[in-house]
């Protein structure tokens, strides 16, 4: 028997407004912070860095539906056909293994399923496209690190590996992103 309305097929939600309810959250966790104490910032770096993974997840989420609702438009005519469930069978595949959606990744994907570069709509005021990739991916990396390593140090002398003002930053650039991909 055929499957024709999984997860993957079905018609996703916006990919925008699952984002910006994603991006609030650690919007949230980020105001939660400022309203602390210099002392109590200092003992709560735990918000900063889940803040940062906040806004990263917001991105894999959002890319990860977006590329489920370009599949969605492209494979309506084939719903149903033995080419179009073949082709939902891998892009699931591709989709259920895209952990950490750095530019390589999304421009693969985006070639072989939608046959055009996502990544060539990614620039933005002072940000060209390989500035964007070469962003999106330092940021994927500085996630991993924080999930991997936690504090760098118990020292609350030692700088942490999230600034500030940094998430301030991290923040605009995946919105930025998001709706330069929505282009």
């Amino acid at each position: 028997m055929v499957q024709t309305a999984t997860a993957a097929t079905a018609a996703p939600e916006n990919p925008t407004a699952i984002f910006d309810t994603a991006i609030a959250d650690a919007e949230r966790l980020l105001e939660l912070f400022d309203k602390l104490s210099k002392p109590e910032q200092q003992a709560n770096e735990v918000l900063k860095r889940a803040a940062l993974v906040m806004t990263l997840t917001a991105w894999e989420t959002f890319i990860e539906s977006w590329l489920r609702a370009q599949m969605c438009q492209k494979l309506t005519a084939l719903k149903g056909s033995f080419a179009g469930d073949y082709i939902q069978k891998k892009f699931t595949e591709s989709i259920n293994q895209l952990n950490n959606p750095n530019s390589h990744k999304v421009r693969q994907l985006s070639l072989e399923f939608l046959q055009f570069d996502v990544t060539d709509q990614w620039q933005w005021n002072n940000f060209d496209k390989q500035m964007v990739c070469t962003q999106l991916n330092k940021y994927l990396a500085l996630r991993g690190e924080v999930v991997h390593q936690g504090r760098s140090s118990h020292d609350p002398k030692n700088p942490h590996l999230v600034k500030r003002d940094e998430l301030d930053k991290a923040i605009r650039f995946f919105k930025c992103l998001v709706d330069a991909t929505c282009k």
